[in-house]
């Protein structure tokens, strides 16, 4: 019995070994969370810890956002990042949330603005991240439907650059992304994040239910690990990444200074 119990731990120990690495497919350069250069950044070293823990290598894909989900539908990839923490569709299995992202107004501290709603930026020239319209509601969308010069980008460093030149007033984008073009800023100053909307969860999508269990269960390991923390503080420079796995959420608006460091 002993001969056999060792060769299933043989088994088991090379199964792990030999497993097949598992294609991610995340989206592209959007530092603090995916770093292209380095294949690093927030996301891509929680989802590589995820998946390390599930027994595979995991092997990243860099694609826009709006075609991951398409990408995995046709067959492409094994796990499908940053998808809506939504009702569930047929064909596809979703994992509990792994990320958090809080899309904020920000704003210079000098021109002490008051903002409690998102109809108070329509009269001030704002820049947002691309689709901001779409994904932060009617009352926002309605609001820049009144701003003549309301523009979206996907360059975020650039949007943190138009704010601190005084080429706009505000702009709308997630804390995070903010706090690290604040901190590589050269132009850097103190600015007011406002909490206007509330904050979005996002999963990871498979074809296979037991590819999602299992990252379940490792997720669930991974924010149980002081590890966790520690990643937070290594990208992010805060602990805000509050989860339903593990925490209560808040969503209460707020507003908070940020000072550039130095």
């Amino acid at each position: 019995m002993a001969g056999k119990g060792w060769i299933v731990a043989c088994l088991l120990v090379c199964q792990s070994v030999w497993a097949a690495p598992l294609t991610v497919l995340v989206g592209q350069h959007k530092p603090p969370y995916i770093k292209l250069d380095t294949v690093s950044g927030y996301e891509i070293e929680l989802l590589r810890e995820v998946v390390r823990r599930m027994g595979y290598e995991a092997e990243f894909t860099f694609l826009p956002n709006s075609r991951i989900r398409s990408q995995l539908e046709s067959g492409f990839g094994d796990i499908a990042s940053l998808q809506p923490n939504e009702p569930d569709e047929p064909g596809l299995f979703f994992s509990q949330p792994y990320i958090r992202y809080q899309n904020v107004v920000v704003a210079r501290q000098s021109d002490e603005l008051t903002l409690q709603h998102p109809a108070d930026l329509a009269m001030l020239t704002t820049v947002a991240f691309q689709g901001a319209t779409v994904v932060l509601g009617a009352d926002y969308r309605d609001a820049m439907a009144l701003q003549p010069g309301y523009l979206e980008t996907v360059d975020q460093q650039a949007q943190v650059e138009m704010l601190f030149s005084g080429r706009v007033k505000a702009i709308v984008l997630d804390r995070n992304i903010f706090t690290y073009h604040q901190q590589q800023s050269k132009r850097a100053l103190p600015a007011v994040i406002h909490e206007l909307f509330g904050s979005t969860l996002y999963r990871a999508a498979f074809r296979d239910p037991v590819l999602q269990r299992r990252f379940d269960q490792a997720l669930l390991s991974v924010l149980l690990d002081n590890w966790y923390e520690q990643l937070q503080l290594k990208y992010l420079l805060q602990l805000n990444q509050e989860l339903p796995n593990r925490f209560y959420c808040n969503d209460s608006p707020a507003v908070s200074t940020v000072q550039p460091a130095g």
